[in-house]
């Protein structure tokens, strides 16, 4: 399911991106492409249509924040 417009999709034709280990200042840089869809970590599934790519930094963000706790 795509993170943006909610849409199901085979997991096949959507991009993944995971959230980074913590950088050296214990903040996350944002989430990193995983092409081969393998690598460790809490996953975003995100669909191609330009809508979805251009509004997901701001969704990533929200969720990443989410995920620690720090939403409000």
């Amino acid at each position: 399911m795509c993170v943006v417009c909610r849409q199901r999709l085979p997991k096949e034709e959507l991009e993944r991106y995971v959230r980074p280990a913590a950088a050296p200042d214990g903040e996350p840089d944002g989430p990193v492409p995983d092409p081969d869809k393998i690598m460790p970590g809490r996953g975003y599934y995100v669909c191609v249509q330009d809508r979805c790519r251009e509004l997901f930094p701001k969704v990533a963000r929200g969720l990443m924040n989410k995920r620690k706790g720090d939403c409000k």
